[in-house]
């Protein structure tokens, strides 16, 4: 894919986040409100169940039927959609979670969110629970456990048994689960579509699923995206900084605004964007000192600043709620943050050191200085003392000029420095 399709794409991407639609807002067919999730409880999940909710109260449809399937989350996404449960509630709405279909799981925030509502129902072959948070220090630990017993107990379930899906970290199939009481009911079903009939849901109820927004806000909330994002907007830039072309600058500009947006979205601290800006600043740097050294220690620096991004303070909200992360650094994260830091050390020296090693082994055979003299075309305007691009003896060089040039002049080379030859337009 060529560098301006990148770059369009990415920037179409900012634009439908920021303008797609959520969920449609079709007159309802009844008072149940049906929606699927099966996926994190992250931003994105947030702002489909927070937009669903909204769109079910505006449209006075005092049923909302959550068909759940979640297996991790974070703490700040799942307040939020709590607190907009509680909203919904508040205004004499029924909120219902079914976890479904067969093999699904209500698993760390996906267990609390489950336990937030009205009713709970499990199908066969399904399982809730493990919802111990990853900073699970003594006193997080405590404060989660006392959560879950809260929410369970709020709506007459069994909150020592809740309780213990932090505190022990347990997980209840849905036999056991209906058995120690922390759900509504098992229900016996072979698809979701019967089980929905069998809680009162019409047949003709549509079940609403995640936007084109939603799903979007999801991709750059993960960290292991955005961080990509990032890193492959410095590295195309830095690539520019060498082959001025401003396509690739371009390019990596909007990849590292998206990053950023992702980045936003997940709750990023402050210390760790600083330590990814000053990494990435060490990464450019690289162009003067062509050592290696600038990039290997903008690498180290970056990778904390990553690394920083899941470390989520412990904190409660005004209502007392605790919120901290549910999902840390995985083996495809460090995985990743590897193969990123080669790519960009072995880009780096590539980039000067094997280009200059190619001209030490070819220099019997040409010599730079043999282009003075010669003419072609430059294919980029030229800003006086600026670095342009010029296709010259049938091959594409790094130029320069002590005048503005246009993008189309045909130039005469008059000096070689380095690398990058001066050039002069050509008249006639």
């Amino acid at each position: 894919m060529k560098a301006s399709t990148v770059g369009l794409a990415l920037i179409l991407a900012a634009f439908a986040v920021s303008l797609a639609p959520v969920v449609g807002h079709a007159q309802p067919s009844s008072s149940y409100y049906v929606a699927s999730l099966n996926a994190a409880i992250d931003p994105g999940a947030q702002d489909f169940l927070t937009s669903a909710l909204s769109t079910a109260q505006s449209n006075n449809q005092t049923h909302f039927v959550l068909v759940l399937n979640t297996m991790t989350g974070d703490g700040t996404s799942l307040d939020n959609i709590v607190e907009a449960i509680g909203n919904y509630e508040a205004a004499g709405g029924t909120f219902i979670t079914v976890i479904g279909p067969y093999g699904s799981q209500a698993t760390t925030a996906g267990a609390y969110l489950a336990e937030a509502s009205n009713q709970v129902y499990m199908m066969n072959g399904t399982v809730i629970g493990s919802a111990q948070p990853v900073s699970s220090g003594t006193n997080e630990t405590q404060a989660f456990t006392s959560y879950m017993e809260a929410l369970a107990s709020q709506y007459g379930r069994n909150a020592t048994a809740a309780g213990l899906m932090v505190s022990q970290d347990l997980s209840y199939t849905d036999l056991q689960a209906g058995r120690v009481g922390v759900i509504t009911a098992v229900i016996n079903a072979s698809s979701v579509s019967n089980a929905l009939l069998q809680i009162g849901v019409p047949a003709n109820a549509p079940i609403q699923s995640e936007g084109i927004r939603s799903q979007l806000i999801s991709i750059l909330s993960d960290p292991n995206i955005s961080t990509v994002l990032f890193l492959a907007g410095v590295l195309a830039i830095m690539i520019d900084l060498f082959h001025p072309t401003f396509i690739l600058s371009a390019a990596g500009a909007a990849a590292i605004v998206l990053a950023l947006i992702g980045f936003g979205y997940f709750g990023a601290s402050l210390t760790a964007l600083i330590l990814m800006f000053i990494g990435a600043a060490f990464i450019f740097l690289e162009v003067k000192t062509h050592h290696g050294v600038s990039a290997i220690g903008g690498v180290v620096i970056f990778i904390i600043g990553v690394l920083l991004l899941y470390e989520q303070p412990f904190t409660t909200t005004p209502s007392g709620a605790p919120v901290a992360a549910f999902t840390g650094p995985s083996p495809y994260t460090y995985g990743l943050l590897a193969v990123l830091a080669l790519a960009v050390v072995v880009g780096s020296i590539y980039l000067y050191r094997l280009r200059r090693d190619l001209f030490h082994r070819t220099k019997g055979r040409f010599d730079l200085k043999n282009m003075i003299g010669k003419e072609g075309v430059l294919t980029s305007d030229v800003k006086a003392g600026m670095t342009g691009s010029a296709n010259i003896d049938s091959e594409d060089w790094s130029v320069t000029a002590k005048h503005d040039l246009k993008k189309g002049t045909r130039v005469k080379v008059k000096e070689v420095q380095g690398f990058t030859l001066t050039v002069e337009g050509v008249s006639g």
